[in-house]
């Protein structure tokens, strides 16, 4: 039934009345926080205030430190921003956000991750809402007890020498470049593809062998197809998930569909049996029905993920600042000598896990590099912020901007200076400091990861000399385009053989 006598008059006047309605329906979505008396930053539509645009600046990370800096020059505790139309309270109190992560885990036990409906690998641990994670860390805590950690660790110490003789192969010349993160992206392939998966992944030898490709690909820029279905995942969740989206590569995703049930029925058939993290997740679903195929892979792909790729990171980070730091890298080396002439010329597990200096360095370089830069929740239930007058919602996102308070001077003086002495005293407080996540939720393999870490640096500090290539690039650009943080062009260095 028409309202006028001409049909192109109706069609204008109902286009005319739907951008109205959805005029004044964002306007009231993005007055959500001045409603409620909270301060906020200015969003723009379809965006919020996620990003600079399709295609610059889909970083998280990057994102949320400008959030940071906006908010706390505002002199402000929190403030509100939002994700496409959903509303998210930024958190600039150290404190606060310590007391969300432990004190009030159970009002904010979900991560605001996006798990991909058709890609069963983004259901896992990482991603798991509340009441499948905690079934899932009760399953895959006995992965990280003391004794397994031993067993792993001897199994480190073997990647390790193999290591050293491939650095050493690699090093034919002083005056080399090598591509920091690559070699030792190569190294922790090796070792995760071992721990988890029980093979050997030859990286060295072999570096477009699949676990290395795989693990390569899995972190790349993405493209701009790729930045469109993240954004989507982050800001517009809802329909992503009804549109089916993922954003992780149908390639990887691939991958482990068929890689895992593969080693799995290999095994089955041949009676093999293995002690690595896969063989511990296959007693696992033998032993609990509860436990599905879906399930191990999406486990196996996250510790493949979580293993390499950010103790690649960190290890080529802290080789990057020891190259500029010559009595920092000598008082190391002279750590490293002295344990293990007090252990018959080895690295125990005793021993690696007690070298302070090492720790601080190790603790230092995380702070000045987080892996990941922002750490997100999800109200679960109504809470209130007892003394700021404050209300949540359930299912309102929190952003905790750890790399904002990293790089704040008001909480680490001079934070643009590479410092290990920030952690010389085990009671000195370091707020904000999250880097294997706080509280019940925190990284259930964070002493995996610093274990294999040190390893690795241990073999090329103890046995080279290293220093930044001439031909290296200053300042270090990160880059805006990935879901972790990652420099953009390689990080060049030079490693001298010492002779003992």
């Amino acid at each position: 039934m028409l309202l006028t006598n001409s049909f192109v008059i109706d069609l204008l006047l109902a286009l005319v009345t739907l951008s109205v309605g959805a005029y004044y329906y964002v306007k009231h979505k993005y007055s959500y926080w001045s409603r409620r008396g909270v301060p906020q930053l200015k969003p723009s539509f379809p965006r919020g205030n996620y990003g600079k645009g399709l295609p610059r600046g889909i970083a998280i990370g990057g994102v949320s430190l400008e959030f940071y800096h906006k908010l706390k020059k505002a002199g402000h505790k929190f403030g509100g921003v939002y994700m496409g139309l959903d509303p998210y309270l930024v958190v600039m109190d150290p404190d606060i956000a310590h007391q969300i992560m432990t004190s009030d885990f159970t009002s904010f036990a979900n991560r605001a991750m996006y798990q991909t409906p058709r890609n069963p690998i983004t259901h896992n641990i990482l991603t798991q809402e509340f009441h499948e994670w905690r079934i899932a860390r009760t399953k895959l805590s006995p992965i990280f007890t003391s004794a397994k950690m031993k067993f792993f660790f001897n199994t480190m110490n073997k990647c390790k020498d193999v290591f050293g003789q491939n650095l050493q192969r690699v090093v034919n010349d002083p005056n080399k470049d090598i591509d920091v993160y690559e070699t030792m992206a190569c190294y922790f392939t090796d070792i995760i593809g071992s721990m988890v998966f029980g093979v050997e992944a030859n990286s060295f030898d072999s570096p477009d062998a699949d676990l290395r490709r795989v693990g390569r690909h899995m972190f790349d820029t993405f493209s701009t197809k790729e930045q469109v279905k993240l954004f989507l995942a982050i800001c517009y969740p809802d329909l992503a998930k009804l549109l089916k989206v993922g954003f992780i590569q149908d390639s990887i995703v691939q991958f482990f569909n068929n890689f895992v049930p593969d080693a799995i029925e290999q095994r089955k058939k041949q009676g093999i049996y293995r002690t690595d993290i896969l063989q511990i997740l296959i007693e696992m679903m033998d032993s609990d029905t509860s436990t599905t195929l879906e399930e191990v892979i999406a486990q196996s792909f996250i510790f493949f993920t979580g293993g390499f790729e950010t103790s690649s990171f960190t290890s080529s980070m802290m080789l990057y600042e020891l190259s500029k730091n010559k009595d920092m890298q000598a008082k190391l080396r002279q750590e490293i000598n002295d344990i293990m002439k007090e252990n018959d010329g080895q690295l125990t597990y005793e021993s690696i896990k007690g070298t302070k200096y090492f720790t601080q360095i190790f603790y230092e370089t995380m702070r000045k590099y987080p892996v990941l830069a922002t750490i997100t929740r999800v109200c679960v239930k109504d809470y209130e912020f007892k003394g700021h007058d404050l209300k949540i919602e359930k299912g309102t996102g929190i952003i905790l901007p750890q790399l904002g308070f990293l790089s704040d001077p008001d909480l680490y003086p001079d934070p643009e200076i590479f410092d290990p002495e920030r952690f010389a005293e085990k009671d000195t407080k370091h707020p904000g400091y999250m880097a294997f996540g706080d509280g019940p939720r925190n990284c259930m393999g964070s002493r995996f990861a610093m274990l294999q870490v040190k390893l690795g640096v241990a073999e090329v500090i103890r046995n080279y000399e290293v220093s930044l290539s001439p031909n290296h690039k200053e300042p270090l650009i990160f880059n805006e385009f990935t879901f972790v943080t990652k420099v953009d062009e390689p990080i060049l260095l030079r490693l001298k053989r010492i002779n003992y």
